[in-house]
């Protein structure tokens, strides 16, 4: 119901021009709008999961929207420097991928290059060393691509299981637990994996020959860097542990591997957009610049740089919210998770919209 008043909101400030008032402001000048984005798709993984994948034309959609509303999109390096300076030119926008699916070389640069926007992607580096699918994407998707099928597997579960939505989160519970509670490898997992496609009717070489929710490998990621692409840190096994030193170690194992590829990554993307207590500490002990997180809204020149805002753009964000982040919008009205995960309120979404004329008078 909110949301719905706030995307109306929003859609009207859009159309009215006041969206395009607040860009042109000193105040938004001041503010850097980081978007995230995991996958782009040409397949069916947008459809599959489109909180996780864009299809390609939106993607391109987006860029365009970008270069419409005269945004300088910069690289992360450079957008931290000049938002601590105070020298960021209009509307800057800092383009960043997280995890590094195979998508990202063969969709998403040549989109990007297409538009000459700089690009930084989080690098999660386990399965790049071993050039598998990812369990578990891969998991959840074959279960999918089964969808309206039933499953019998008597050792994994006693009853036949009908593939729809509920059985196919009861399968993906079960495997999940099968695999952790017995420590499978990676090539035990994917073993795994391909006696379910069998079960499922489903051409599992095909399936790992497209390279579909395969990370980057070791040559692709170097060809990225010739390209100048900037590839950063997001743990080496897509962990966000709550002791130190497992998490420290996630972070240096990742580090190392990029490292044996010739980068020297300085910046870090929190696994799933997710900061715990004390994880901007040992950041800084290990000598991190500035971390990411999955919480909608602008940096500004007093933000914690270990704790950087980020506009997840993925379903359900739609195009006029999209827009109004763009312009600034977005962040003057209240959101679910501004105020710690309730419902914004209609008297704080009044008060809200009343103060943007003050904005626009800055």
């Amino acid at each position: 119901m909110l949301r719905r008043i706030r995307v109306g909101l929003l859609a009207a400030a859009n159309a009215a021009g006041l969206s395009r008032l607040i860009g042109s402001t000193a105040w938004r000048q001041k503010r850097l709008l980081i978007l995230c984005y995991h996958g782009i798709s040409n397949s069916d993984l947008h459809k599959w999961n489109p909180s996780l994948f864009m299809d390609s034309g939106e993607f391109r959609a987006r860029l365009q929207l970008l270069r419409d509303a005269n945004c300088n999109v910069l690289g992360l390096g450079e957008a931290l420097l000049r938002l601590e300076d105070g020298t960021l030119p209009p509307r800057s926008v800092v383009l960043t991928f997280d995890d590094g699916f195979v998508d990202f070389y063969r969709l998403a640069w040549p989109i990007l290059c297409e538009f000459g926007f700089p690009a930084t992607l989080y690098l999660t580096t386990y399965y790049m060393v071993r050039n598998l699918p990812v369990f578990d994407p891969a998991l959840d998707y074959l279960l999918w691509k089964g969808r309206d099928k039933t499953l019998d597997w008597q050792a994994m579960i006693p009853q036949t299981v009908s593939l729809d939505a509920l059985g196919r989160e009861l399968m993906s519970n079960i495997l999940r637990t099968h695999a952790s509670k017995n420590k499978l490898t990676s090539a035990e997992k994917d073993v795994l994996l391909k006696d379910l496609a069998c079960r499922l009717g489903l051409d599992y070489d095909a399936f790992r020959q497209s390279r579909i929710l395969s990370l980057l490998n070791e040559d692709e990621v170097r060809q990225l860097a010739s390209w100048g692409a900037d590839l950063q840190l997001h743990t080496h096994r897509h962990r966000n542990p709550s002791d130190q030193r497992t998490f420290s170690r996630e972070i240096v194992d990742n580090r190392n591997c990029m490292a044996s590829l010739g980068l020297r990554p300085e910046h870090f993307g929190y696994p799933n957009g997710v900061q715990r207590r004390g994880d901007r500490q040992w950041l800084r002990e290990l000598g991190i610049k500035s971390a990411a997180v999955c919480q909608a809204g602008l940096a500004a020149r007093d933000s914690d740089f270990l704790s950087l805002p980020r506009v997840v753009d993925c379903f359900p964000l739609c195009e006029t919210e999209f827009r109004s982040w763009v312009y600034g919008t977005g962040a003057l009205l209240p959101r679910r998770g501004k105020t710690d995960g309730r419902e914004p309120q209609p008297d704080e979404v009044t008060n809200e919209v009343l103060s943007l004329r003050s904005i626009i008078n800055r």
